[in-house]
This record gives structure tokens, C-alpha cells and sequence, in this order.
């Protein structure tokens, strides 16, 4: 029995590679949630770019809404009941008309299989003006595209990468989402986000959840059980933070990146961008 998504939406996930928005918390609990990141940022103003990938070791507030049902519901429903969240990031757009991402599809540079699904969640409002999440329904059944890294781009990507192929944009769907809104979408579709040109930030986290029979033939990764039991141990167990950027927090956090950039960052001139600056 659907604990969120009916049978159509299913489906339609199935076939286009997307689904929602949907409301995952109030407009006062994304309020909230964007507060603790606006606190974090003036308290660690050095160290920001550490939630660039896997916030939730960091931060228990990240941690704790990975966590939340209107997220893991659907994600139930799209991959069973034993859910991993194997990674988090912060997407974050100033209001100053630069900051995109160009199209690309992630497994380009993620090798678990067979899925992953990344919810999108809204910590703002998150318009079309303000650069929103951009699909090509049913790409996700795609060959994977040729990418090509670029270098001194505003692209928020970690190699700034793009597709290096004809694609036709005209079929491409917007997905706006108001504040406490998620859209989820697999890893394999062809995605971008243009520039913010609004009047607010738009301030979005991704976190990649992933079914516990997922797995990588090597390097072996780590994740955080968010929900059920892990009978294939396919994963090393991620922490849960205790406190904010707490030695530990910071311990697991950099051996988790470490690992993830051999994936990442394979055969790229671009550095770990979330170990750039230390950490």
C-alpha cells in the first residue's frame, strides 16, 4: 500500500523520471530550517563551502530533515521500505543573476546502481526568476551523454561540467517549488537550473537516497539508514552528528568526501570542491 504517491504518480515517475512538487513541511518549518543555515553561515562563515557534500554529517538540523516523513514516504514508495541517504548537499543561488547549472545527468560520475533519487527540497521559494530545477522528461532512459568540464564558469557543479551534445531544450519542463517543497527526480535525467534573477536567495539541499540493495563495486562509500533495516552491508555506516561541526561530525565528514571525490572527481582537473578549502 502507497504510503504517499498514488499508482499515477508512480507510473509517471517510472516513465518521466520526476515527480511533485510536493509539500514536505510548512512554510514555518522551511522558515525555520533556513534560519539554522543563516546561523550556520555567520558562525562558520569559513567553512560553508563543507556543505557543498554531506551536510547531514554536520549538522543535525540537516540530519533530522532527511529524516522527515513527508520525504521518506514517497521515497518509500519509489524504492522500498529500507532507505539510505548517501549523500546531502546545499545548492544555493545569491540573487545576482550568475550562479547556474548546466545541463548534465549525474551518473556521468556516480557508479551505484542500479538508482538514485535525489529530493530537491525548498528551503525558499524557489521560482523560475530564481533559477529553479529544469527536467527533460523520460531522458533518465537515456544513453548516458558525453560531459565536458569547463573551468571559470559561475556553474555551481563540482566540475562545472555540461552535456557535450545536441539537446533539444524545447522539451524541457520547469519545476518551481515554494518554500517546504520537494521535487524528486532520478540521478540519470538530464537536469540543469538557470541564474537567480530574483529579489531572495533560493536556497535548495539535495539528498541522495538510495535503496539498501544499491552498491558501488569499489571504492566502498558510506550512508546513513534513514528508514527500515540494511541486510546487504553494501555501505560503511555513516554517523549521526551529535553536534554541530563536533570533531567527530568533522572526522566522518572528511572521510566520507575523501572517499566520494575518487568517484567524483575521477579523472578531473577540478579539485574536491567541498575540500578546497580545508575542512
Amino acid at each position: 500500500m502507497p504510503k504517499r504517491l498514488s499508482e499515477a504518480e508512480r507510473r509517471g515517475f517510472r516513465e518521466a523520471g520526476y515527480c511533485g512538487p510536493l509539500r514536505v513541511m510548512s512554510a514555518s518549518e522551511a522558515q525555520a530550517c533556513r534560519a539554522e543555515l543563516e546561523r550556520f553561515e555567520a558562525r562558520w562563515p569559513d567553512e560553508r563551502h563543507m556543505l557543498d557534500q554531506g551536510a547531514s554529517l554536520l549538522c543535525p538540523w540537516v540530519d533530522e530533515f532527511t529524516r522527515l516523513p513527508g520525504l521518506l514516504d514517497p521515497m518509500e514508495d519509489l524504492l522500498g521500505p529500507d532507505l539510505l541517504v548517501w549523500g546531502s548537499c546545499l545548492r544555493l543561488k545569491e540573487p545576482d543573476g550568475r550562479t547556474f547549472a548546466g545541463w548534465h545527468q549525474d551518473t556521468a560520475y556516480c557508479d551505484i546502481r542500479p538508482i538514485v533519487v535525489i529530493a530537491a527540497l525548498a528551503l525558499s521559494d524557489c521560482s523560475e526568476a530564481a533559477g529553479c530545477l529544469r527536467v527533460i522528461p523520460g531522458s533518465h532512459r537515456w544513453a548516458l551523454l558525453p560531459h565536458r568540464e569547463h573551468f571559470g564558469t559561475d556553474s555551481l557543479l563540482t566540475r562545472e561540467q555540461r552535456i557535450d551534445a545536441p539537446l533539444d531544450e524545447g522539451s524541457a519542463v520547469s519545476l518551481p517549488m515554494a518554500a517546504g517543497e520537494a521535487v524528486f527526480f532520478n540521478n540519470a535525467i538530464c537536469h540543469s537550473s538557470g541564474p537567480n534573477v530574483s529579489g531572495d536567495r533560493r536556497i535548495v539541499f539535495l539528498i541522495e537516497y538510495v535503496p539498501t540493495h544499491a552498491f558501488q563495486h569499489a571504492p566502498r562509500e558510506s550512508a546513513m539508514l534513514v528508514r527500515g533495516v540494511d541486510r546487504f552491508n553494501h555501505f560503511d555506516v555513516d554517523p549521526r552528528p551529535v553536534e554541530e561541526m563536533g570533531e567527530a561530525a568533522r572526522a566522518a565528514w572528511r572521510r566520507k568526501v575523501e572517499v566520494q571525490a575518487e568517484v567524483l572527481y575521477r579523472g578531473a582537473a577540478h579539485p574536491a570542491r567541498a575540500l578546497a578549502s580545508g575542512g
